[in-house]
């Protein structure tokens, strides 16, 4: 295949962003030139964009958002040559030495409040550094944070979602503090480091997993998604990130602007 004009393996790496409306237009413009030449990526689409209706006639009703949206990620994972995981509600095991002394303070304050939540990992690691957010969750984590006034909040999207960077070096690692409305999920987007996410409050899917309070997720380098909230609430999470999130399509040029704009600090 030509430059303009991207190859079999190209095309199906594209297939799950096609679907988001998250191409780029010269991405768009070469999946749609591949595809025009060649029959069986034609197939493939078609029997891609056919699964989700397939498999609601097998289950004889109709699915819920959750249910969608779990399918799509395992879906995306299969075709990127990984296999799902499902949902990881603890950390990984090498994720606990960011307690050792020396360990990265981000992400040791994520494993603090995560074992606040979580009688068994206390059982397993000790609770000697647990951070307990029992009933006013965002009130009880502020004396852990850095000062609301050096907090720089920001919008993601158009759907009400905003974030506050509550800390940042020099490498583009980052604590993050996200506030998802209820029902409203986040723009689909690519990461280029770890992230690792706790879930402070509410309730959210993100591909097959669906997380409450205390509940913990870790994704990879490459990794496509865009979770979303339960509805009923606001879905408050702690996010800490090796590198920034980059935003997929027109949606990177929305996020551009939308995280230039002005905003107070939520009380």
């Amino acid at each position: 295949m030509t430059f303009l004009v991207p190859s079999c393996e190209r095309v199906t790496s594209l297939l799950t962003a096609y679907e988001e409306g998250a191409l780029g237009p010269l991405d768009w413009l070469g999946l749609k030139l591949h595809l025009a030449i060649c029959p069986p990526c034609q197939t493939f689409l078609a029997s891609f964009e056919r699964t989700p209706a397939l498999l609601r006639r097998a289950w004889g009703e109709e699915t819920s958002a959750p249910c969608e949206q779990a399918l799509a990620g395992a879906m995306a994972a299969l075709r990127e040559g990984r296999v799902p995981r499902g949902p990881q509600h603890h950390p990984e095991p090498e994720a606990w030495s960011a307690l050792e002394p020396g360990g990265d303070p981000l992400h040791a304050l994520l494993l603090r409040v995560h074992l606040g939540h979580c009688e068994s990992c206390r059982e397993a690691r000790g609770g000697d550094l647990a951070i307990s957010l029992a009933e006013r969750p965002l009130e009880a984590l502020r004396p852990h944070l850095p000062p609301d006034t050096q907090w720089r909040w920001v919008r993601h999207g158009l759907g009400g979602a905003r974030v506050a960077v509550l800390q940042e070096d020099a490498t583009g690692a980052s604590l993050n503090l996200a506030c998802l409305p209820g029902g409203r999920a986040t723009p689909f987007h690519n990461h280029r480091g770890v992230e690792r996410a706790l879930v402070l409050c509410g309730a959210m899917q993100d591909g097959p997993a669906h997380l409450r309070a205390g509940d913990w997720i870790e994704h990879r380098p490459g990794h496509l998604h865009g979770p979303t909230a339960d509805p009923g609430g606001e879905c408050w999470a702690l996010i800490a990130l090796e590198r920034p999130v980059q935003f997929m399509g027109w949606r990177a040029v929305v996020e551009w602007f939308a995280s230039r704009a002005p905003m107070s600090t939520p009380r």
